[in-house]
């Protein structure tokens, strides 16, 4: 059996921490760096966190909304995680999208874009104690996902729960060698260890597929691990297209690619060429401009990703395949075969956006674009209460 004294307990990925209320080295640090006393820098958090805004005092400093080269009409105009969601759910009210479910079930909803002829990463299994997954292989218990790794695994492999957001519990796998997985960050675990860690934490549904590879120009950049490009799409009744595209850069030692993790980096992409316009590492009084890769050294503004055209192209025809959807967020890894859908998100995290761009949300050309499909959707909530009280 394998040694595995020097090995963590657990590989899964963990989720972030619970955000921490500011502290006092932080609202110092602004006073210093910006000139902005703690009481204007209070002021501003109390009018900012009710409304439509619902910006936390944690998400104030970390988007850097007390920049005083913002105006005061530009501060309004950044939400917090709690107003994307309320404004999510205008976007894609409930009532009218009783598919929601489908779509945040990545087993199922990349099987789907599979079948229709939409690239996606293929699945070599699911782990789950009461779910089937047809043709493909169900692990049922910890024995048969070893047997299964051990086996019948083409590596590399990646893992993650089939429900589930910000990468928490993934895992690349990078190869077996006896009893012994080689995970992409230079860690290994023993098999059997990591075959009782998924069914512990995610017995519910856990998924194991073939890992992809970024481009070789991305990787020339970012490193090996693949960093998705994440388009949102937007449908005000005129059909979908692409409203903005952010780049995620793993941290050098990151299997995967959440800006969460310390070290990863977020670049802004222009739509119309796929160039990227700017990147940033960090959050807060510590956020980075950078112009050049702080690992590579390789130029990251001003390159432009690869068959960006069919990446567009990719997020806007699964889009359609659900055009009732006011918004869809799509993780799309750029590989040397050409773009291929991750999964998607309907409640798509737009404090991304506002990260990478230091800029509101509710923005002079974003804002008219909300408010259309915000329209079109209390028409359709209407007409689906409307046929509600019609039926007998």
């Amino acid at each position: 059996m394998t040694d595995t004294s020097a090995q963590a307990p657990g590989v899964l990925l963990t989720g972030p921490d619970a955000p921490k209320k500011p502290e006092a080295p932080v609202i110092a640090q602004v006073m210093q760096q910006h000139g902005v006393h703690p009481l204007r820098q209070m002021r501003e958090i109390f009018s900012m966190r009710g409304g439509a805004q619902k910006l936390g005092s944690n998400e104030y400093y970390s988007m850097r909304v007390y920049d005083p080269a913002l105006s005061k009409d530009e501060k309004r105009m950044f939400l917090g995680q709690g107003g994307t969601n309320a404004l999510n759910a205008q976007l894609n009210p409930p009532i009218t999208i009783p598919n929601r479910t489908f779509m945040a079930n990545k087993l199922l909803y990349t099987q789907l874009l599979s079948q229709l002829g939409i690239a996606t990463a293929k699945t070599q299994a699911l782990v789950s104690t009461f779910r089937s997954a047809g043709a493909l292989p169900t692990l049922r218990d910890a024995q048969s996902v070893a047997a299964f790794l051990r086996n019948d695994a083409v590596y590399p492999l990646f893992g993650k729960p089939h429900h589930g957001s910000l990468s928490e519990g993934s895992v690349r796998i990078e190869a077996i060698d006896g009893d012994t997985l080689r995970l992409a960050n230079g860690k290994t675990q023993d098999v059997d260890a990591f075959a009782e860690e998924v069914m512990t934490e995610y017995r519910g549904g856990f998924l194991l597929q073939s890992a992809l590879d970024p481009h070789p120009d991305m990787a020339a950049i970012a490193g090996p691990a693949v960093g998705c490009v994440r388009v949102v799409t937007v449908n005000d009744g005129s059909g979908p297209k692409p409203l903005y595209a952010l780049w995620k850069m793993p941290a050098p030692t990151a299997m995967s690619d959440n800006f969460w993790q310390s070290g990863s980096l977020l670049a802004h992409l222009d739509l119309g060429t796929g160039a990227v316009l700017s990147c940033v590492r960090g959050t807060g009084p510590k956020t980075e401009e950078l112009s050049d890769h702080p690992v590579s050294g390789h130029p990251v503004v001003g390159v432009t990703l690869p068959f960006w055209d069919e990446t567009l192209k990719t997020a806007v025809d699964a889009h359609e395949v659900f055009p009732e959807f006011g918004v869809c967020g799509f993780d799309i890894a750029v590989t040397a075969d050409g773009p291929k859908v991750i999964e998607c998100n309907d409640n798509p995290a737009h404090v991304l956006y506002q990260l990478a761009t230091h800029r509101g949300l509710q923005n002079p050309e974003f804002a008219p674009v909300w408010d259309a499909i915000i329209a079109r959707q209390k028409k359709a909530v209407i007409r689906v209460k409307e046929a509600e009280k019609k039926k007998p």
